[in-house]
């Protein structure tokens, strides 16, 4: 039909037919923009498949309308090794820095994403209760700080064997800068992004070990075994068996009375102890380091003889008699009968 027919044509509008391609493209382009992912909003977590590194940026698919960034200034904080793990094709989290209004940048952070990464594996380490080694980077007032991935873990004071029964603060410190750059072995036992609180025990993680070390010394009752002198307190001392320790009474030091355990033992120092009794139940090791010394009694009764004059301290007076100290550790007992002359 030509051009003047179809003028004549009832049906015809006098338009020209549009082009069947154009009709094509068009739909194609609502089509799309019905499924093209909604606008990156900032403070989301998204997964990504990064696309190029180079030494400015990183470039990664995140399915969205335009091309996520990772911008130069962040690039340039990350740990070289850790740059270097990663490749063209790996699926990371990456945390939306801002939210891109018209061309505007997809800027996004790998560090927040790798963060995110770690407290969902610090959750699940809570959740399976495994426990996991970590290095010890840092201390505070409270306890240790651990290196868990990107983030860092707090371990208090009370969940760290080693420092558990230190009560001397300047010691504490001591013995706290002693373990850093150790690994300890941790469990997991809170976890709050939101307050970025991520708490671990060393105490907990070690629990069977220690039942394992306590039922082997309970073999060892009544051995001598060398130890080194880790706290001094009132009540006594605290001596480290290698990785696990044990007191020594302060009735057990000396065959004195000891008033002051600090008298007869120094910090840091080596120690032979006999192997008392071991509590596996309630996790204790009792020691004695009096059992190894000669007893007063035995070297008394060499040097004397019955009826030998000797002088004496009066340390008691009773309605029976009196206590009277004749050596080191010897007291002994004026009966009332005897205190006066025939």
């Amino acid at each position: 039909m030509s051009t003047k027919d179809r003028s004549d044509d009832p049906n015809h509008n006098g338009k020209t037919a549009p082009n069947r391609s154009i009709l094509e493209d068009a739909s194609f382009a609502e089509l799309l923009d019905q499924y093209e992912p909604e606008t990156m909003r900032r403070g989301q977590y998204v997964t990504g498949e990064i696309l190029k590194i180079s030494q400015n940026v990183i470039l990664a698919d995140v399915d969205a309308k335009r091309t996520a960034i990772v911008p130069p200034q962040e690039v340039m904080e990350i740990d070289e090794a850790e740059l270097a793990r990663l490749s063209a094709g790996d699926e990371v989290v990456l945390y939306v820095l801002s939210t891109p209004k018209g061309d505007e940048d997809l800027l996004v952070s790998l560090k927040k994403g790798m963060e995110k990464r770690d407290w969902l594996t610090a959750e699940a380490r809570l959740a399976s209760e495994e426990p996991l080694e970590l290095e010890v980077i840092g201390h505070n007032k409270g306890g240790l700080l651990v290196s868990f991935g990107h983030l860092h873990g707090f371990v208090p004071a009370s969940h760290v064997p080693q420092l558990q029964n230190v009560r001397d603060p300047y010691l504490l410190q001591a013995r706290k800068a002693e373990i850093m750059g150790e690994e300890l072995l941790l469990k997991v036992i809170e976890v709050d992004s939101k307050r970025r609180r991520l708490v671990l025990s060393a105490k907990k993680a070690q629990k069977e070990q220690r039942q394992q070390r306590l039922r082997e010394f309970k073999l060892l009752e009544g051995e001598t075994i060398t130890g080194r002198i880790t706290n001094l307190v009132n009540f006594g001392a605290f001596v480290d068996l290698g990785g696990i320790e044990g007191l020594i009474h302060v009735s057990e030091i000396a065959w004195q009375k000891v008033e002051d355990p600090a008298e007869y033992l120094t910090l840091g120092e080596y120690v032979e102890v006999e192997i008392m009794s071991v509590d596996t139940d309630r996790e204790r090791i009792s020691l004695s380091r009096k059992e190894l010394l000669p007893s007063p009694w035995e070297l008394f009764e060499q040097g004397h003889n019955i009826d030998d004059l000797v002088e004496g301290e009066i340390t008691n007076v009773k309605d029976f008699g009196a206590f009277a100290l004749v050596d080191d550790a010897i007291e002994g007992l004026i009966h009332v009968s005897e205190m006066h002359g025939k």
